[in-house]
């Protein structure tokens, strides 16, 4: 691992340094400026402020991955997973014919099995 130059601990340095240059010899006027730059700046809205973030392509994407999501959904539970006409068993072939009763491991492995 490479370890960067850049840490999270105060620069006593740089933070004397932007005191300096920032406050100067009317701090009031600096926050004056400061002010009126910040008040003038048009407010967006929240809905502006997302489409800033979402680019059109993306948008168009999750829209079009969330539709294929519902419709195969939709498809999944309209249709039923197995034909109502056939039967389903969940114990082995042999165990189901057979005229002896299954042995306990078959009925155990049948209970385990998740259809």
């Amino acid at each position: 691992m490479t370890q960067s130059q850049f840490n999270h601990e105060r620069d006593d340095e740089l933070g004397r340094m932007l005191r300096e240059q920032l406050t100067g010899p009317a701090p009031e006027a600096f926050l004056h400026r400061m002010r009126s730059a910040v008040a003038g700046v048009p407010r967006a809205n929240e809905w502006d402020v997302l489409g800033d973030w979402a680019r059109p392509r993306v948008m168009a994407l999750a829209i079009a991955a969330g539709l294929l999501l519902w419709l195969g959904a939709w498809f999944e539970g309209s249709q039923p997973a197995v034909d109502p006409g056939q039967m389903v068993a969940s114990l082995p072939t042999h165990a189901v014919v057979s005229a002896q009763p299954p042995a306990v491991d078959e009925i155990m492995s049948a209970l385990r099995e998740r259809p």
